[in-house]
């Protein structure tokens, strides 16, 4: 065969190598985690492999009395195991701006993953609450750790 014809062939399988591997996401190959983003009011969260939304709504519930009350909150729970994590979205209503209402939540100044915020514990929960996107957005969990799995800058 002639070199220029090899050559070529050679190019093509090369190519078509490159694209069947692109088609393909590694990590099904490598068994490797699968994240999603969800938006709750205008704010990306990553959702880590494993965390399935929480089907008893206990967070819908909660927030009633407080929707009642005229706040505007948006909100999901996710569960892995043992596990918990809330993912709370607020758009304050009742006049003060979001620096206050972060203030009045209280808690100690604290960045995690590039997001500064104030982290509060009570009993066995943390919450981490920031602004975001003119909303107040406040994650809990029953484990610290996993708060900035969760977290998009």
């Amino acid at each position: 065969m002639n070199k220029k014809i090899l050559a070529i062939l050679a190019l093509l399988i090369v190519a078509i190598s490159i694209g069947a591997v692109s088609a393909f996401d590694l990590s099904d190959i490598f068994g490797g985690a699968k994240n999603e983003t969800v938006t709750i009011d205008g704010v990306d969260f990553n959702i880590p492999d494993g965390f399935e939304v929480d089907p008893s709504n206990t967070l819908d519930n909660m927030m009633e009395p407080l929707k009642k009350g005229g706040a505007q909150i948006s909100s999901k729970a996710y569960l892995k195991d043992n596990d918990a994590i809330g993912l709370f979205v607020v758009n304050v209503t009742n006049g003060l701006t979001n620096e206050q209402a972060l203030k009045a939540m209280g808690g100690n100044e604290t960045t995690i993953n590039n997001v500064t915020g104030y982290t509060v514990k009570d009993d066995n929960i943390t919450m981490f609450n920031f602004e975001k996107n003119d909303r107040i957005v406040v994650i809990s969990s029953t484990d610290e750790k996993l708060i900035g799995d969760f977290l998009i800058a």
